[in-house]
């Protein structure tokens, strides 16, 4: 494989651009609303399905440009690709009622108006309706245990956030290509931080980014974060990268994890501050309601960071994952060797319609006090030396203690305060999930 010197060419060919900004590509149209998805056993939103319609449409996720169909469904979930052979790991489908396509009249061939808080918002051209299995697709949207032994520990159940999205499904699809006709405008301080794919590209032409490295996150950053992206920023396969893109997920997540806001204006702290330079530093964030999927999850990571542009992502251990259902390795494997149950003999750079996007694979690091800061793992011979995980760091946070300088920085943990103060929690809870679901993170 040729090293990568330039931008890489949008995963698929082209980058999806599917937005109009005219309603009346829709007069005369069947609607629906979008209604967020609900944990049947509490009540609460774990997904928006309008932050995948943004996806589709503005390109991240090219060159996919619908909802999935039974047959891409299927593709998807025995090989990983679409049935053009395009990588893509996680089903993506707009679920809806028994109900509401029968109150509608909704048949193939429609166009269906999508309606977001009562506002006109995107149409699907209805390519097929189909009957969802969610208990099926749920089992089988991640794998199995029996089939993908070398990375999967267990069966995800209920506790899993993802297995959760998938389970909570209507028992009916629409299928076909998507359009927004209405561009919402984002609230602050998302507003600062929405970059789409055709914008990340100029911006890196015009400020001479030829390689840039993407850093995946959730979280606000800690000490450890600032290294990694420090350190992965010079393991380029020449020459130290020119920029690190920080994209951030944005949506609904587990309980537990940082708020949004304070992920994007944490990282926003570090370059404001002067901790990474400014000329070498973007935050951005993606709409996508998190699977915490492992190496499928990094899949996904891989295809969007692509179309915006960067030459290398940065995979880390334990990446986009929850409890203890994958190996915490999982990533890098795929991305060095492959899985070849999941369909991946080889990395996904070296098999047929693979990546170009180029892993570079990182391990942790600790807390050094002898040292007097942040080391990479194993590379000091002190014993003193120790690893701070992040629900440590959410520990002494939820009981009020002002971590240090070497777990924080001050500025970092001022946002968390800022937005601690908004919300009466720093977390993620059950009341900022539904006030999230009230608000989005847009309005009209």
């Amino acid at each position: 494989m040729e090293f990568i010197l330039e931008m890489p060419k949008p995963y698929g060919g082209r980058l999806v651009e599917a937005v109009s900004n005219n309603k009346e590509e829709c007069a005369g149209c069947p609607s629906l609303d979008i209604n967020s998805t609900i944990d049947m056993a509490t009540g609460i939103p774990i997904r928006n399905a309008y932050r995948e319609i943004m996806s589709i449409a503005y390109g991240f996720f090219s060159p996919l440009d619908r909802f999935m169909t039974r047959e891409d469904v299927e593709s998807v979930i025995s090989e990983r690709r679409l049935p053009e052979g395009w990588i893509f790991p996680l089903p993506i489908i707009y679920d809806v009622s028994e109900e509401e396509i029968r109150e509608k009249s909704l048949k193939e061939g429609d166009r269906v108006q999508l309606n977001l808080k009562g506002h006109p918002f995107a149409y699907i051209d209805i390519e097929e309706i189909w009957d969802v299995d969610s208990k099926d697709l749920a089992a089988r949207a991640f794998g199995t245990p029996e089939r993908n032994g070398e990375v999967l520990r267990k069966a995800l159940d209920q506790k899993h956030p993802g297995w959760q999205i998938y389970r909570n499904m209507k028992n009916r699809a629409i299928a076909g290509k998507v359009k927004i006709i209405n561009e919402p405008k984002f609230r602050d301080p998302y507003n600062r931080f929405w970059i789409t794919p055709a914008e990340s590209r100029r911006i890196f032409k015009e400020r001479n980014w030829r390689t840039v490295i993407a850093h995946q996150t959730r979280n606000v950053p800690h000490r450890g974060h600032e290294e990694l992206m420090k350190e992965a920023s010079f393991c380029g396969d020449i020459e130290p990268c020119n920029a690190i893109l920080v994209n951030a997920i944005i949506g609904s997540k587990r309980m537990g994890d940082f708020v949004d806001e304070a992920i994007l204006e944490g990282h926003e702290a570090l370059e404001k501050y002067g901790y990474i330079s400014q000329k070498r530093h973007m935050v951005s964030f993606t709409l996508w309601d998190m699977r915490y999927g492992s190496p499928l999850e990094s899949l996904l990571h891989g295809i969007i960071r692509q179309n915006m542009g960067c030459t290398h992502h940065m995979f880390g251990r334990d990446h986009a994952s929850v409890g203890d259902y994958f190996d915490p390795y999982a990533t890098q494997k795929l991305w060095t060797k492959g899985l070849p149950s999941y369909g991946f003999p080889d990395s996904p750079l070296n098999v047929d319609k693979g990546l170009s996007i180029r892993p570079v694979n990182v391990g942790e690091f600790v807390y050094c006090p002898i040292c007097g800061g942040m080391v990479y793992a194993d590379t000091c011979g002190h014993k003193e030396a120790e690893k701070f995980s992040g629900s440590f760091i959410r520990g002494i946070i939820a009981e009020g203690i002002t971590p240090p300088d070497a777990i924080f920085r001050n500025e970092v943990y001022d946002v968390i305060l800022k937005w601690w103060a908004k919300y009466d929690y720093p977390f993620v809870n059950r009341r900022y999930l539904e006030r999230k679901e009230e608000e989005l993170e847009v309005y009209f």
